[in-house]
């Protein structure tokens, strides 16, 4: 939001430069994004947080300036003036959660006009457009109490008004000039025969204020946030007024918001004969009272505060002390502090104030007690197991990447029959369930290094999963790998996942073949008979649709189950005595799998205590349908130290097992 420091001058005694205050209202926690000074003005453009929508108004930003200054704010409320009644139209509100409370004005005989130059120099350097008298004093209104108002021609008023839902493919022409088609999603402001508004959003063109207007109908209201978010999002509009409405309006400043524009209208427009109507009513509760302890809140800040200090600070930002002693202040938030609810809220309110950077920072003393020295929780226990895994394989040359949790779910179709829970109301259309798996992350992500010139990939991520129970939902952890290049071979991400299986201790594993969407040579992961994952190739057809540069490899391993079937380790004594390697080389037919293989070798194999794969081919002069590797066997005794002769007669042994097996050919 931008605003301006002459603007803010109004309500607040400034002394010091504007870039010291902006450094000074940013370390409070009002975050000032940039500064520019503009002739004789300084504007400043900062974040404001969802939770603080009193921070979109100039009084809201007034009342924070002056707590950081120290100083206090000067408001001249105008006096409402609820007389004479409009009665020549009525206002219907079909639903009152769609607009709980609605004020309207009517104000004749206006003369529009340029504004004044005080008054087009504040709307412009707070970042909007002066139109004319009638428009910039309702955004002046606005961007002073944070309350949007919307000025109507009433001779374009066609009978009564009613705050309805539009219906199917009903037609509204913004005062852009744009042409849109409404749905059940968009609350609009209608007469008896047109739209003439998008509640919350943008003024229709049928009902624009002109230079031939004479008599305008003045509203300010109060929509429901949810409302005017889904019909802003269903039409992509985005103006301060749903801005503010998106994030909450006061209720307590709307009246005083209409009758500074009257007032204004009547005094800059020559406008005379003010009506007024009021529908609905206020449901907005007064702040209730908080009690907060001295003691309390030197345990939660880590300091102690003598209670003028604080009751000085929280005077500051407008909360009314209504009574203190050495310990107790009895303090009512402001009224535009509805987000003020519990003690702490108040602490962090005075912190901020006072200075995060003037609390000293303290090792905090704990007690020796059984709980504090207690096992860790099982939860704890967990995070521990997370970290582990995350450092092994972090060591193992995999890089760790962060995905999002949220994903489309017509791409998360391709890769899975699972289906993640859908956002009711999602920011962006292509991001509207949550993760079902990991697996769609991981392919972005190897696809975003790729092309960016980058091969040979090894990411790693654990990260949450989320999938529908009943009318829950749970939320299960993961371990993704992915690994890819042109030359990539399947046992390297087996291989890795048997390291990370051995790292645990888990021995007991079966690799079963399976069909993954969008995945070949698919394999589940078994252990004890419960399948803990899966590991796969992404298949030629999603590659191409990707158009990813390499092939991908990729697992996914339940970490609750790696957690519950790991075992501790044992530790046993190693050979003295040097281990001695073997070549084996083999083509061995297509249908023929590698465990059998290495069943033969391991029980005929006496003191082999390692075999690896070190190389692989495949040739024209091999038979069709065979493919060739080599092995190297490693033997090695405890006792004693194994000479040649013994080592090839083990290994021959092993040979000779292998050519009695059908479909293998020793080379």
């Amino acid at each position: 939001m931008k605003f301006s420091l002459n603007f803010l001058k109004q309500f607040v005694e400034i002394t010091i430069p504007a870039k010291e205050l902006a450094n000074k209202l940013t370390l409070a926690g009002l975050e000032i994004e940039s500064l520019k000074k503009v002739s004789d003005d300084w504007v400043f453009d900062a974040e404001v947080t969802t939770n603080r929508y009193d921070w979109l108004s100039l009084l809201g930003v007034a009342q924070e300036a002056a707590a950081v200054l120290g100083k206090k704010v000067k408001i001249n409320y105008p006096k409402i003036k609820i007389r004479p009644s409009l009665t020549d139209i009525s206002v219907l509100v079909e639903d009152k959660k769609d607009c709980p409370y609605y004020l309207a004005r009517v104000i004749e005989g206006i003369k529009v006009a340029p504004s004044p130059d005080w008054l087009k120099k504040l709307v412009v350097n707070c970042g909007m457009a002066s139109v004319n008298n009638i428009v910039d004093i309702t955004n002046y209104c606005m961007l002073k109490w944070g309350n949007p108002l919307h000025a109507f021609d009433r001779d374009k008023i066609e009978g009564d008004i009613r705050i309805r839902r539009a219906k199917e493919k009903e037609e509204f022409i913004g005062i852009d000039q744009k042409r849109r088609i409404l749905s059940k999603e968009n609350l609009i402001i209608a007469d008896s025969k047109k739209t003439i508004a998008l509640a919350g959003v943008m003024g229709a063109k049928n009902t624009e204020v002109t230079p031939s207007t004479e008599n305008i109908f003045l509203e300010a209201a109060k929509f429901s946030p949810v409302t005017v978010r889904r019909s802003r999002r269903h039409l992509g509009l985005d103006t301060e007024s749903s801005y503010r409405f998106e994030r909450r309006v006061s209720e307590f400043f709307v009246s005083y918001a209409s009758q500074e524009a009257t007032d204004l209208i009547e005094e800059l427009a020559k406008g005379k004969n003010p009506k007024f109507k009021e529908i609905g009513k206020k449901t907005e509760k007064q702040p209730k009272d908080i009690i907060i302890k001295l003691s309390e809140m030197k345990n939660y800040l880590g300091t102690d505060f003598k209670v003028g200090k604080v009751k000085k600070i929280l005077e500051s930002l407008n909360f009314k002390i209504k009574k203190a002693t050495t310990d107790k202040i009895k303090v009512k938030p402001a009224l535009s502090r509805l987000d003020i609810e519990r003690e702490v809220d108040v602490y962090e309110e005075f912190a901020r104030i006072y200075g995060y950077d003037r609390i000293k920072a303290k090792i905090p003393f704990l007690k020796k007690s059984q709980k504090n020295f207690s096992v860790l929780g099982k939860e704890e226990k967990f995070w521990e197991f997370k970290n582990k895994i995350r450092s092994f394989v972090s060591l193992s040359g995999f890089s760790e990447i962060i995905t999002y949790s949220i994903e489309n779910n017509q791409e998360l179709s391709l890769f899975t029959e699972k289906r993640g829970p859908k956002l009711k109301n999602p920011l962006r259309r292509q991001e509207d369930s949550l993760r079902p798996v990991l697996l769609l992350g991981m392919v972005k992500a190897a696809k975003h290094n790729l092309n960016r010139g980058k091969s040979g990939l090894k990411f790693f991520e654990i990260a949450d999963t989320y999938q529908e129970d009943k009318n829950s939902v749970k939320e299960k952890p993961f371990l993704s790998l992915g690994i890819s290049g042109k030359k990539t071979k399947f046992f390297l991400l087996k291989g890795q996942v048997l390291e990370i299986l051995n790292y645990l201790n888990i021995t007991t594993v079966q690799f079963k073949e399976s069909k993954k969407k969008s995945l070949g040579n698919a394999l589940e992961v078994i252990v004890k008979g419960k399948v803990i994952g899966f590991l796969g190739k992404i298949n030629k057809k999603e590659k191409g649709r990707l158009g990813l540069k390499e092939d991908l490899f990729i697992s996914e391993l339940d970490l609750r189950l790696l957690e519950k079937y790991k075992r501790d380790k044992k530790f046993k004594p190693f050979s003295r005595f040097p281990a001695v390697g073997r070549d084996i080389s083999l083509a061995i037919e297509e249908k023929i799998k590698f465990k059998e293989v290495r069943k033969i070798i391991e029980e005929e194999g006496e003191y082999l205590v390692d075999l690896a794969v070190i190389d692989s081919y495949q040739s024209k002069e091999l038979p069709k349908g065979y493919f060739a590797f080599t092995l190297r066997l490693f033997y090695q005794s405890k006792l004693k130290t194994l000479n040649s002769n013994e080592v090839d007669d083990y290994h021959n042994k092993i040979r000779e097992k292998l050519d009695k097996k059908t479909g293998i050919i020793l080379r």
